[in-house]
């Protein structure tokens, strides 16, 4: 295939003009990164990995050893003043701003200043980036790992030993970094090709790629730290937790669904395809469209693109957007699991943005004449607008506290001072209250169980080190009966966060502020009078009821909102089904600005 020109720039400008679009992205990105910058802890891994990076400790499967990394930039913005959500969140983010810096002088290379430009602009401020990518996750450095190998992948007489070493760097940072090997394979292949020539550039390669994954020893330093998952401090634990054994190697979660190929490839196309529309595409027919116009519109490689770099940036771009989410285990379909699921969108993001400005560069091409010009130019400019106001419109981070909120609340709904467990499921109670607790230092005496991981064995001795006293058991109901059985510990207060099991629905329990309260064998006689009491004392401890916010950046704020008010409800519920209604309309009067929404 005819490689095709890209439009050339004025040979004339000085070169600090020349700059003047890479320092007008800099500013754009870097105001938005400020803005989306969370002041309070978010869902998912978050919470994990800014209790890691400022109390220090080991992530969860695969060990993420350069989020441990940037704790000590993050630790040093602490000492300086800044918040702790921000001062783990801001190394992540500027390495995200640092990855589209990094891969716009590919572009211009490829296809000229404006379509590198516009194609920066757009795809970096598509909504699942200034989501994910600005806050304590591992986006932000993923993509500047696989942006410094696009990068490295477009220079001229680049060796696969430099190749190799930067992409076994990234792989240890992020799995999923695989997916660029066909960009690394394609700029390592010899040219002219020749067998021996092939042998010796692969075993280049692949030494220095292993040599690469050397930062996963440093998970082996320390056993300290506010949270340590697994013990990697050993050969054989090292190679179980980065291997994620405690998952399996090829799940992403310790979910074992099996969603539907189709709408795994609806719900990525649609993510990705709304990017590079500015936000615009609604649905997968639209996204899909967009992104066979831009495919086939880049698919003639741009003269100054190697040949390599080009085809190995298709294959990574084909293997991202449709072969990984085909190996997903987690449904789509779901509010939960789609926005798990697109957090690893933004490498496709990021890969298609060359594709992008190559598209932009041809339609310009074609552009004979200038008013022609003006007019793309202009549609760039209004897609740039409109991908940054509906991304502002989901949500931002800085948006979102209502994760937070909960984590708090949880804490404070056992009587203050005494020492309760809380057993619970799912991420998005487990870290928020992990970061409270150990970096905010919020609610010691409380200890939160989480319900999935109490079969680790590792957990269980993380556990006991807090709670020396605790049973050696390892499921949840049965560790609730070993406490009842033991007199000194049988009025513990038990609570629990959500019903995560048959055996625990079957628990006798009372609404108590956001959590059950699970009544222990010898208080079954608890009267209405007293758990609506204790009730009403864990909702006064709250203060203010939360805001609520009916279309949240992501769905945990919205599930753990109506913990807030199911507990009213069930009371309610009730009373009325008992006939009391004198007693309802009393607790609906007490209840003042903790009425529960309708449901």
């Amino acid at each position: 295939m005819i490689p095709v020109s890209a439009p050339a720039d004025p040979p004339e400008l000085p070169a600090w003009r020349s700059r003047l679009p890479l320092a007008g992205l800099a500013a754009l990105l870097l105001g938005l990164a400020g803005l989306a910058l969370p002041d309070a802890v978010q869902a998912g891994d978050a919470g994990e990995f800014a209790t890691v990076m400022l109390e220090g400790g080991v992530p969860h499967p695969s060990g993420y050893p350069w989020m441990r990394i940037l704790g000590l930039p993050a630790r040093a913005l602490l000492a300086l003043g800044v918040p702790p959500t921000r001062a783990a969140a801001w190394p992540c983010a500027l390495a995200g701003v640092a990855a589209w810096l990094l891969l716009w002088p590919v572009l211009v290379r490829w296809s000229g200043r404006g379509p590198a430009t516009a194609a920066v602009a757009i795809m970096a401020t598509a909504s699942p980036v200034l989501l994910h990518a600005s806050d304590s996750e591992v986006w932000g450095l993923h993509l500047l790992a696989c942006a410094a190998i696009l990068r490295l992948a477009d220079r001229p007489g680049v060796r696969p030993y430099q190749l190799g070493l930067a992409f076994g760097l990234a792989v240890s940072h992020h799995l999923s970094a695989v997916l660029v090997l066909p960009v690394v394979v394609g700029a390592a292949w010899p040219r002219p090709f020749a067998p021996r020539r092939l042998l010796r550039a692969g075993l280049e390669g692949v030494a220095a790629g292993l040599l690469g994954l050397l930062p996963y020893l440093t998970l082996m330093i320390g056993r300290g730290g506010a949270w340590r998952w697994g013990d990697p401090t050993t050969l054989e634990g090292l190679v179980h937790h980065v291997s994620r054994a405690d998952y399996g190697v090829f799940q992403l979660s310790l979910h074992q669904e099996t969603p539907d190929l189709l709408d795994q490839w609806s719900r990525a196309i649609q993510t990705v395809g709304s990017a590079a529309g500015g936000g615009l595409p609604a649905g997968p027919v639209a996204a899909t469209l967009v992104l066979l116009l831009v495919g086939v519109l880049a698919l003639p490689r741009p003269a100054a693109a190697r040949p390599g770099a080009w085809w190995g940036l298709w294959g990574a771009v084909l293997a991202s957007t449709l072969v990984f989410p085909a190996v997903h285990n987690i449904d789509p379909t779901r509010p939960f699991g789609a926005w798990i699921l697109e957090r690893f969108d933004l490498l496709s993001i990021l890969l298609w943005c060359p594709l992008w400005a190559a598209a932009a560069s041809r339609l310009l091409g074609l552009a004979r004449h200038r008013w022609a010009r003006g007019l793309l130019g202009l549609g760039a400019a209004v897609l740039v607008a409109t991908q940054i106001t509906r991304s502002t419109a989901r949500g931002l981070p800085s948006d979102d506290g209502g994760v937070e909120r909960y984590a708090v609340d949880l804490l404070r709904t056992p009587a203050p001072g005494q020492r309760a467990l809380v057993f619970g499921t799912d991420d998005h109670r487990l870290f928020p209250v992990l970061f409270v607790q150990q970096v905010r230092g919020l609610g010691p005496e409380v200890l939160y169980i989480d319900a999935s991981l109490l079969s680790q064995r590792w957990y269980r001795d993380q556990l006991r080190t807090r709670w020396p006293g605790l049973p050696e058991i390892d499921k949840p109901v049965a560790m609730m009966g070993a406490l009842w059985s033991n007199p000194a510990l049988r009025d513990t207060p038990i609570y629990l966060a959500n019903v995560f099991s048959r055996p625990a629905a079957a628990l006798p329990m009372v609404p108590q502020g956001v959590l059950l309260r699970v009544l222990p064998p010898h208080r079954l006689d608890t009267g209405p009078a007293e758990v609506i009491a204790g009730h009403l004392e864990a909702l006064h401890r709250y203060g203010s009821p939360p805001r609520h916010q009916p279309r949240p950046a992501h769905p945990w704020t919205d599930d753990l909102f109506a913990a807030y008010h199911d507990g009213s409800r069930r009371l309610l519920d009730a009373l009325h089904a008992e006939g009391r209604e004198a007693d309802a309309n009393a607790l609906l009067d007490a209840l003042g600005p903790w009425r529960p929404h309708p449901p």
